[in-house]
C-alpha cells in the first residue's frame, strides 16, 4: 500500500469557508463528500501507481491506453487538453481580463473563491466527459479502468485533520502493477515556453474533483 499524506488542495480556503459560513462542520462536510472518495481514489491510483506512460502524472493517461503508442505522444494530448482549457476561458471571457487572472491564480493554489473553483470543476467535468466516450469505443482503456476501480474497492476514506489554519489528509492507494517500459519523467522546464502554461493546467486540474471541493460547491448555493 502505498499512504499519501499532504494538504487538501484549497484546504485553507475551506476551512474558512467552514469557519464564516452556513455550511456544515467540517465532520458533516467530511462526510458527505466520501461518495466522491472512490473516483478521487481512482484518480490518484492513475497518477501515482499505475501511470503507464508517466512517473509524475496527471491521472488523464488511462483514458489514452490502447491509443497512445508512446509517452510523447501522451504528453502532446495532455497538452492539447490544457491549450483547449485556456482557449475556452479565453473566448468565454474574452472581455473579464480579471476573472481570467483570478482563474489562473486559483489554479496555482495561491488564491481560491467558489466562481473559479466551480469554472474549473466545470473544465474538469467537460474533458472528462468527452474521453469517457473513447473509453466505450477503445477496450483497452475500459479493461485498464475497470482494474483501476476494481484496486480501488475496499480502501478505508480519505482521512481529514486540521493543522493550524489548514487541512491535512491522508489516504491510501493500493502500489500497483508498474508497465515493464520505462516511463517518461516530464520536466516544464525542459517544455517550450508556449506548452509550459498548457502542461500545468493539464497536471492541476485533478485538484478540482477532489472529494471536499465538490460537495463544498455542491453545498454552498444552498447558503
Amino acid at each position: 500500500m502505498k499512504h499519501v499524506e499532504g494538504e487538501v488542495p484549497f484546504g485553507d480556503y475551506l476551512l474558512w469557508l467552514l469557519e464564516n459560513s452556513q455550511l456544515r462542520a467540517l465532520s458533516g462536510i467530511s462526510r458527505l463528500s466520501h461518495q466522491f472518495d472512490h473516483r478521487y481514489l481512482a484518480w490518484e491510483t492513475v497518477r501515482l501507481a499505475r501511470n503507464p506512460f508517466f512517473e509524475n502524472g496527471t491521472g488523464f493517461e488511462g483514458y489514452w491506453v490502447g491509443q497512445s503508442a508512446s509517452a510523447e505522444e501522451t504528453l502532446q494530448r495532455l497538452l492539447d487538453i490544457g491549450r483547449d482549457a485556456l482557449e475556452s476561458q479565453a473566448r468565454l471571457y474574452r472581455y473579464q481580463y480579471r476573472f481570467r487572472q483570478q482563474l489562473m491564480k486559483t489554479l496555482h493554489g495561491e488564491s481560491a473563491d467558489p466562481d473559479t473553483l466551480a469554472e474549473w470543476s466545470n473544465t474538469l467535468g467537460a474533458i472528462l466527459g468527452r474521453l469517457r466516450c473513447n473509453v466505450y469505443r477503445n477496450p483497452l482503456a475500459d479493461s485498464f479502468r475497470r482494474e483501476t476501480y476494481r484496486q480501488v474497492e475496499g480502501l478505508p476514506p480519505i482521512h481529514y485533520h486540521e493543522v493550524g489554519e489548514d487541512l491535512q489528509q491522508m489516504y491510501e492507494i493500493r502500489d500497483a502493477d508498474h508497465p515493464a517500459q520505462p516511463r517518461l519523467v516530464v520536466d516544464p522546464n525542459h517544455l517550450r515556453t508556449t506548452d509550459q502554461e498548457a502542461w500545468q493546467v493539464a497536471a492541476a486540474l485533478g485538484k478540482f474533483g477532489h472529494p471536499l471541493v465538490r460537495e463544498v460547491l455542491l453545498t454552498k448555493p444552498r447558503l
